[in-house]
């Protein structure tokens, strides 16, 4: 986007303030929603990157709606279980879902996925997105991406990267990247990023794809080395990473992100109210610190634009997904 984040949480909240206005009037049928605790339902584990993105919107909104908003962590396999909950819910604005690039993802790779993430829900609002750091030992001897790619094209297949799992955001990142710059190398997949990680610190693998937070301490200690971020402008908190698309590489701008979706026919008045609080939420500084504290960036989207996103990457993913072969367990 070439608006920053500042300016563009400020165009944004322009938009809340009719329906605020509208809050304080009465507004139009359903405007006294929410009159009972709200629920939240992650379909992810407690202490992960849903987890930790939804715990301070959640307080923000109980504050602002003066009714509870629960965090309800239901994980499971490809966040299949919980966000069919979601689904499935009652379509009154009383339960609310996290939804994400997971999902556009699980689509692909899960036979018979029991909901339809585009048209069993009515998406509200992105809360948080950030990119992947493609991470090397420094005693590799690779310094660039450069070096990494022509280390590959002479050693095709020989060199192993490490990911949280087939199907992962790193994993299809590492995928796309092969395609485009015809490279072979091997993969070897985790069941989380912490494994991938420690074996790529133990040297048992050279490469790993990962979020920022997971590793910058060691790439402050000089341990690892990034080498290109997917994120699709260099960040603040790390001015001296490029992107990728800066090393010629747009196609691999690829950011992992999350939202909030209410089962399809919730009434559009608590769509707008939610929206409104969300966008005037994450403008806010405790919540950008929050998150800046786990790694993550804050991704203000009006509803419509977070129905695009989950559209256009449910195409990306399933597209190359299927060209995989990919198969969740």
């Amino acid at each position: 986007m070439r608006l920053s984040i500042t300016r563009r949480l400020a165009a944004l909240c322009a938009l809340c303030i009719p329906f605020t206005a509208a809050w304080a009037q009465g507004g139009p049928a359903g405007a006294d929603w929410p009159n009972r605790p709200v629920r939240i339902v992650v379909p992810a584990a407690p202490g992960g990157a849903y987890d930790k993105a939804i715990r301070p919107l959640a307080q923000e909104l109980s504050a602002v709606f003066k009714q509870q908003f629960i965090v309800d962590n239901r994980p499971g396999a490809g966040n299949i279980p919980g966000t069919n909950a979601g689904a499935k819910s009652a379509a009154d604005g009383y339960t609310l879902t996290m939804t994400g690039m997971m999902n556009t993802i699980a689509a692909g790779i899960y036979d018979n996925v029991p909901f339809d993430i585009l048209g069993d829900f009515v998406h509200i609002s992105g809360i948080t997105g950030g990119g992947q750091w493609l991470v090397v030992r420094s005693d590799t001897g690779i310094t660039s991406l450069a070096d990494l790619l022509q280390r590959a094209k002479r050693e095709p297949g020989k060199l192993n990267y490490a990911t949280s799992g087939a199907g992962s955001t790193g994993h299809l990142l590492m995928e796309l990247m092969q395609r485009s710059t015809d490279t072979k190398f091997t993969h070897v997949p985790y069941k989380a990023g912490a494994p991938a990680l420690q074996d790529t610190l133990a040297g048992v693998v050279p490469i790993v794809v990962i979020p920022a937070a997971a590793v910058e301490q060691h790439v402050k200690a000089g341990t690892l080395r990034v080498l290109a971020s997917s994120a699709p402008a260099r960040e603040a908190r790390y001015p001296d990473i490029p992107t990728f698309a800066e090393l010629g590489h747009k196609n691999l701008t690829v950011s992992s992100w999350a939202g909030l979706s209410a089962p399809k026919g919730t009434p559009p008045e608590v769509v707008r109210k939610l929206q409104a609080a969300v966008l005037a939420s994450l403008a806010k500084p405790q919540i950008v610190g929050s998150f800046q504290a786990d790694g993550m960036t804050p991704m203000p989207m009006t509803s419509d634009e977070y129905t695009q996103l989950m559209r256009s990457d449910f195409e990306r993913w399933g597209q190359l997904t299927r060209a995989l072969g990919l198969k969740g367990n």
